[in-house]
């Protein structure tokens, strides 16, 4: 039966058998921790619990998307580059919402709530149990990584792993310093790394790609990666409670967005200073209203909308010139307009 080519269908695909991977997996890890003390198994089941309560499953679709690009047709042979994405997920998402004091994550508690509650409340151990549930989370990825059936291919794509983790940490460095004056580069460090070019290497690793597949594909994911954080910064202003990326909420942090950064260049004194008293937790929310109001009616919206959509363009006509089987360039078509037209 042909495969459809839309990305859509192939993230459910890939969620149905990365999700059973996952649990097999965990229930392992469970008995593991489980045999040498309580507060590992609470560690244990703490990672768990966060990466089965959700999440898209879009990083694990490109890793079998990427293997698909590199000629692969046997999906199975993706799938533990596919369960590591998701760990590796899950290890930088505990690590953030630690770092943010963020308490809920995907519907539930954040991890370090979690084993605040385990310790009795004790935040300090909880917290110390919440780092190293990011390590322990991290571990496993690469484990589930080097599992893959063929050695040599298993070590080409952890070398792709260790790259996009080395990545993404210097950009959330560089995130958690204040951010950086190139915006571009920054989310290509925090965001491409690991959302879209990580994982199309990962994939295109394991399925045996050509050094010139593995060069085009790093070259055309790094515009739509970018386009993927342009995406998200618009929700992080303008959307709402059900999309998950409350209205307003980038500027209830105080973070400098894409969006932020086009309405600078737009705005006169006053303007930026309606921009200002919008900003921070301190902020009302009258003025915060204000300042949303501002973005859009400015042009800054307009501006961050336009740059999404020259990136995705850009990319198709890269898209179209890989070397590789036409429902798999199909299907890459299809992802980067379904990355980058989110509603979440």
């Amino acid at each position: 039966m042909p495969r459809d080519s839309g990305f859509t269908a192939l993230v459910a695909e890939v969620r149905r058998d990365v999700d059973a991977r996952l649990s097999g997996l965990f229930e392992a890890e469970r008995a593991r921790a489980l045999a040498l003390s309580p507060d590992a198994h609470a560690l244990a089941r703490s990672i768990e619990a966060l990466t089965m309560r959700g999440g898209k499953r879009q990083r694990a679709a490109l890793v079998v998307l990427g293997h698909r690009l590199a000629g692969g047709l046997d999906d199975a042979l993706a799938h533990p580059g596919a369960v590591a994405l998701e760990l590796l997920q899950t290890y930088l998402l505990i690590h953030d919402d630690w770092m943010d004091g963020d308490e809920t994550r995907r519907g539930g508690p954040s991890v370090h709530v979690m084993l605040r509650e385990h310790f009795g409340g004790d935040a300090r151990r909880g917290d110390a149990f919440a780092v190293l549930a990011g390590d322990l989370s991290c571990a496993m990825a690469h484990e589930a990584l080097l599992a893959a059936d063929d050695p040599a291919r298993a070590q080409r794509a952890a070398r792709e792993l260790a790259r996009m983790t080395h990545d993404v940490v210097l950009g959330q460095a560089l995130d958690v310093a204040g951010g950086s004056s190139d915006l571009a580069r920054a989310y290509d460090l925090k965001t491409s790394s690991y959302t879209v070019r990580g994982p199309l290497l990962v994939g295109a690793a394991l399925g045996g790609a050509s050094e010139a597949l593995s060069r085009a594909l790093e070259t055309l994911a790094g515009p739509i990666g970018v386009a993927f954080q342009l995406a998200d910064d618009m929700l992080g202003l303008f959307g709402d409670e059900r999309t998950g990326k409350p209205r307003g909420g980038d500027l209830r942090e105080g973070k400098r967005t894409s969006v932020i950064v086009a309405a600078e260049a737009l705005l006169d004194a006053e303007g930026r200073a309606t921009l200002a008293r919008g900003g921070g937790p301190e902020a009302t929310p009258a003025a915060r209203e204000a300042a949303l109001a501002l973005l859009a009616d400015c042009g800054a919206e307009a501006v961050v909308r336009g740059e999404i959509a020259a990136l995705v363009e850009s990319s198709q006509a890269r898209i179209a010139a890989l070397e590789a089987p036409a429902e798999a360039r199909a299907l890459l078509s299809s992802a980067a307009r379904a990355l980058t037209e989110r509603s979440s």
